[in-house]
């Protein structure tokens, strides 16, 4: 998990009078008010008092996020776990705030954190209440992100502001590290940070979460969702590998040579020579797809090229072949492994002579047509087993584009599914769906055999079980919440019993059902009962 990643609608819950994160109620606060809150204890307490309130109250929000934040996802490091407090605090609406510089020595505990904050609510306040003054006054801000800090790090972090647009400023930045690397200059803000006992902090937290709806959860998507030119029109690309996939395929997309798009079925073959065309010269003219699988070989010579009337049984008319209506645009045969030799000669003189013969016709007919193919198999050795022509081979693999296995680029995973249920919502007419977080480890955790295209069906099947706008995780496929061996992620580990994986799944089951044993049952397909029975460690269990 990645700080970016982090989404508000799937992080959030709204219903009659609550608003929760994933089991800890949140409130929202009008920024005016909380300024003339502000005001009246800076006025009835006195600057320090009000100030040491603010930022400790901040301290202990920060420090609940960074809870929850541990509990909920699985992160790539502590440098994304720390970044994702920066996160929070622009999705909360606090501030668009930006880390800078970071500098982390996990093994000393040492941290060096840089922060800019743009738009930062208390620097607004001020101006509007007060104008411009001569003090930094985003104290909640720094609160917040010295507790956040201070609790992943197991060490107390501070964060001083260096500069702020209450004071004129263009934006808003802070400074964060831990005590020991600030030394003396700390001093002056001791009365603000006072140190508290980080591990008895952790364990209250931990405990209280424990007793919350909470959630094992992933998500890859971008916060700021960036249009990238040369993506696919139809959803975000996150994963480095798929995205050379697509710098490859725009580059090509130019020049009309012949491309060979490879995968395993599902990945999006079609999908990809649809993107092709459209980033050619061609996009205005026809795209003409064909499943070369699907047809037998006399009917695909014949939609592919045409035939006269009277030319075999059945042919009443003249009939034009795909690539004469792909004449000017592209045509896309899919499968193309599997096409019979005979049709393997005719489509070399295609691509030779730029030409077609209808069947029933001696005379050629001209065709601008580009080709671009796709195939699962590995024509290669079909080639070395003889079933499909050297020549051909080599005049349709100019450039070949292999596109990796959904599996192994998770991060598309979650903005292909977002993508599957705002159409599939848009269609069934159920607006404003989305997935809860509760979905996101399940659909990151699936090793998706079928690939783009299973996904593209368990996201319907989930937007038509779904009635209250969150797609929950009883609306997927039972298979991705219970996955086969070969569906399950890679976690093997000779020295685990079998009764050792099966107690550690029931407890992960139990911990998302929030301990509800009926409910844990009925995902594990076994009685109460038999759940009673498996709960128990498997030393304890009667043989």
């Amino acid at each position: 998990m990645k700080a970016e990643e982090l989404k508000l609608d799937e992080l959030i819950r709204f219903s009659d009078g609550l608003i929760s994160l994933q089991g800890r109620r949140l409130i929202l606060h009008d920024i005016r008010a909380f300024a003339h809150l502000r005001k009246d204890l800076f006025e009835g307490l006195g600057p320090v008092p009000a100030r040491k309130i603010l930022t400790r109250f901040a301290y202990f929000q920060g420090q609940e996020d960074a809870a929850a934040m541990q509990r909920l996802f699985k992160w790539d490091s502590l440098e994304e776990w720390l970044r994702a407090g920066s996160a929070m605090q622009s999705l909360q609406g606090l501030a668009k705030s930006v880390v800078t510089a970071i500098d982390l020595d996990q093994e000393q505990g040492c941290l060096h954190m840089e922060l800019s904050w743009h738009n930062s609510f208390e620097a607004a306040e001020q101006l509007v209440l007060a104008g411009e003054g001569d003090h930094a006054v985003c104290w909640t801000l720094a609160g917040y992100a010295s507790g956040y800090a201070s609790f992943c790090l197991g060490k107390e972090v501070v964060f001083i502001e260096n500069q702020c647009k209450a004071t004129g400023k263009p934006i808003c930045t802070a400074t964060g590290r831990d005590v020991d690397s600030w030394g003396h200059q700390l001093a002056p803000h001791n009365g603000y940070f006072q140190q508290v006992e980080i591990g008895q902090e952790v364990h209250k937290l931990s405990e209280d979460l424990k007793r919350s709806e909470q959630l094992l959860a992933r998500q890859r998507q971008q916060m700021q969702l960036l249009e990238k030119k040369n993506s696919p029109a139809y959803f975000e690309v996150h994963s480095p590998a798929f995205e050379q996939v697509i710098d490859l395929a725009t580059r090509v997309a130019a020049y009309d040579s012949s491309v060979v798009i490879s995968g395993e079925s599902g990945v999006g073959k079609e999908i990809m020579a649809r993107h092709i065309h459209r980033c050619s010269h061609r996009a205005k003219k026809a795209f003409v797809a064909v499943n070369c699988a699907a047809l037998p070989e006399t009917l695909l010579d014949s939609e592919l090229f045409g035939h006269t009337a009277g030319s075999f049984t059945g042919a009443l008319h003249d009939r034009t072949g795909l690539f004469e209506e792909a004449d000017g645009g592209t045509i896309f045969l899919d499968e193309i492994g599997d096409i019979p030799i005979a049709l393997q000669t005719k489509l070399l003189r295609v691509l030779q002579e730029r030409e077609i013969i209808r069947i029933g016709e001696n005379l050629p007919r001209k065709v601008d047509v580009r080709v671009l193919t796709s195939t699962n198999r590995d024509l290669a050795q079909c080639v070395q087993a003889g079933t499909f022509r050297e020549d051909l081979y080599y005049r349709l693999r100019v450039i070949e584009i292999e596109i990796p296995a959904l599996r192994n680029r998770v991060e598309d995973v979650l903005p292909l599914a977002r993508y599957f249920v705002a159409r599939f919502s848009k269609k069934f007419e159920k607006p404003d769906l989305h997935l809860d977080a509760k979905c996101l480890n399940f659909l990151q955790a699936y090793r998706w055999p079928g690939n783009v295209r299973e996904l593209e069906n368990a996201m319907e099947r989930a937007v038509v079980l779904c009635r209250n706008g969150a797609i929950q995780p009883e609306h997927l496929p039972p298979g991705i919440l219970r996955p086969t061996a070969g569906t399950a992620p890679d976690s093997f580990s000779a020295q685990r019993s079998l009764a050792e994986i099966e107690h550690e799944h029931i407890q992960r089951v139990l911990e998302w059902t929030n301990g509800n044993k009926s409910k844990t049952a009925k995902i594990l397909g076994i009685s109460t009962a038999t759940l009673w029975r498996k709960l128990k460690k498997p030393e304890e269990r009667l043989i």
